[in-house]
């Protein structure tokens, strides 16, 4: 687990989709993804020091990533922020928008997603992307996605095993196609491991739920 005193940045890259994914396999080495204390926003200090509630995260293209600390709730919604001041916000732990990941997720309706997902209910659904292109303009997307049930499958949290049922979702537009993959928990159904698209500049942002 990473302790709060140093903020070990930690990279977090997915393993394979096998029946059983440990924390030496699912993420890589500890590194500092994000640079010194000293480079770390006052907000995140804040937080830091209160002992706020962590959230890994990576970003599985360019194989970086880093720890964010809970900023707040706002019933659905969790605002990550990160040392150097960037966000991802999460609804129930569906990927909803990025601030300072590049071209950046602006917001998402996932209500259909989200339904299924937590429900363990494959299906078809539809999501819609918003995006700040460049150029400042709003652009928003439709996907058309078909969430599928891949079993159970254990992972380790905190040394820990859990039990979870990886849910997958597979998703097109007109021009444009991604897949996220969801690890739910069995009892809260939480999503306590994820691989989530933000878009086609990042790619997929992976996350993982650190045990207070």
């Amino acid at each position: 687990m990473i302790g709060r005193a140093g903020i070990c940045v930690a990279l977090l890259l997915l393993a394979g989709c096998g029946s059983k994914a440990t924390e030496d396999s699912a993420f890589g080495q500890a590194m500092a993804g994000f640079g010194g204390p000293e480079e770390f926003q006052p907000r995140f200090i804040a937080l830091l020091k209160a002992e706020a509630p962590a959230l890994q995260i990576g970003i599985v293209e360019e194989g970086q990533g880093g720890t964010l600390l809970l900023e707040r709730r706002d019933g659905q919604f969790e605002y990550w922020l990160s040392p150097d001041g960037a966000q991802i916000i999460l609804q129930d732990g569906m990927l909803h928008g990025t601030r300072g990941f590049g071209e950046g997720l602006l917001a998402s309706e996932v209500t259909e997603p989200l339904a299924r997902v937590h429900g363990l209910d494959p299906g078809w659904s539809d999501r819609f992307h918003t995006y700040l292109d460049g150029t400042d303009r709003t652009v928003t997307r439709t996907y058309r996605c078909q969430i599928t049930s891949d079993g159970p499958r254990e992972i380790e949290i905190a040394g820990a095993p859990v039990q979870t049922r990886l849910m997958r979702e597979s998703c097109r537009s007109l021009d444009q196609e991604f897949e996220n993959l969801y690890w739910v928990g069995p009892d809260s159904r939480d999503i306590v491991l994820s691989r989530q698209w933000s878009g086609p500049y990042v790619g997929a942002i992976s996350t993982r739920v650190v045990p207070e």
